[in-house]
């Protein structure tokens, strides 16, 4: 309904002027304004702190508890809770106690292998071939090569191989192999390196434990095969039999021999090792100042160029025909160009 719609309606209305007023102005009269009551918000239940306390530390020992009959058994138990919980708590010591026995099982074994590695050690020994590598300078030749000569000769060692060269009669280098003994394997280095300027030091380590072993293990095996062929053949009875019995025992023997032969090689590197010793002779010239220096460079440009030009020119005889061609094209085209002008 329109305003003046309204207003018209109110204006044939028989009614005081009063009611009239209050409807143009929509407004109520005060003892006929409804009373509004309050609308009262639901409260919430309740829950005390401690019952939801305890609810959570219900569940977390329902999951702990479900969680441990599945580690025990794979899967849940199909049964009574109560009979299941009883079964949960009298397994709880047995695992226990088997933990335990491991543990201590563990230790035991543990003390027993160290124990026995100690032993083992102690009483066999490692089997290391140690090999070393020198290169020494020096201006002194003679001098660090009767020095060399002498530390080798206070460590007991002996000389393998040995090579000498010259370089255009002005430098030389001596090549060395020596074997030292073990035990004075490190004071020979310390000795060897103070007879001239060290310029490198390479030291190394092979264990051959793992070889020796089996090496001497089929040694053992090849010593009771022959003992036994031994046997049989002192006892053979026919002359087809003495034969194959010799030839095996020959083979045994030939294999044995070998493998003895290669145990002898390792116990003589593992006793004596072995050290290279390459010693150059250096010269350093008198004047060795800026001076001279820049005049050596000088004369080395100067030596360069001049060996430059010198292969150029072989390199040019050696391709004439090329170079001749090339020279005809070059005056045939410049002719051309002459005539065209």
């Amino acid at each position: 309904m329109k305003w003046f719609e309204y207003q018209m309606e109110v204006d044939q209305l028989k009614a005081p002027e009063d009611l009239k007023a209050r409807l143009l102005a929509m407004e109520p009269k005060p003892d006929q304004s409804p009373k509004g009551k309050e609308t009262k918000k639901a409260r919430a239940i309740p829950f005390p702190h401690w019952k939801r306390w305890a609810a959570a530390a219900a569940a977390c020992v329902a999951v702990a508890f479900v969680g441990s009959q599945v580690l025990q058994t794979g899967g849940l138990a199909v049964g009574g809770a109560g009979a299941a919980s009883s079964a949960a708590l009298a397994s709880v010591p047995q695992t226990a106690s088997l933990y335990a026995a491991q543990d201590n099982s563990l230790e035991a074994g543990a003390a027993t292998r160290s124990a026995a590695g100690s032993s083992s050690t102690s009483v066999a020994g490692d089997k290391i071939l140690y090999t070393a590598s020198l290169t020494l300078e020096t201006r002194d030749y003679d001098a660090a090569r009767s020095g060399l000569e002498q530390a080798l000769a206070d460590a007991g060692g002996w000389m393998e191989s040995s090579s000498e060269s010259s370089d255009s009669g002005e430098s030389r280098t001596l090549s060395l192999t020596l074997r030292v003994p073990e035990e004075n394997y490190q004071s020979f280095l310390t000795a060897a390196g103070q007879t001239g300027s060290l310029v490198n030091r390479s030291e190394y380590a092979d264990d051959v434990t793992a070889s020796y072993t089996d090496v001497e293990g089929r040694i053992a095996n090849l010593e009771g095969q022959r003992d036994r062929l031994r046997e049989l053949q002192a006892g053979a009875e026919t002359l087809s039999d003495l034969l194959d019995i010799e030839a095996q025992l020959s083979d045994v023997q030939y294999q044995l021999e070998s493998w003895q032969s290669q145990l002898d090689w390792y116990d003589d590197q593992i006793a004596s090792c072995t050290v290279t010793v390459t010693l150059r002779e250096v010269d350093f010239p008198a004047g060795s100042g800026f001076v001279s220096r820049l005049a050596s460079a000088f004369g080395q440009g100067w030596d360069n160029f001049v060996g430059g030009l010198a292969a150029i020119a072989v390199v040019l005889a050696g391709l004439w025909p090329v170079v001749v061609l090339v020279i005809l094209a070059i005056a045939v085209v410049a002719a051309v160009r002459r005539r065209r002008r």
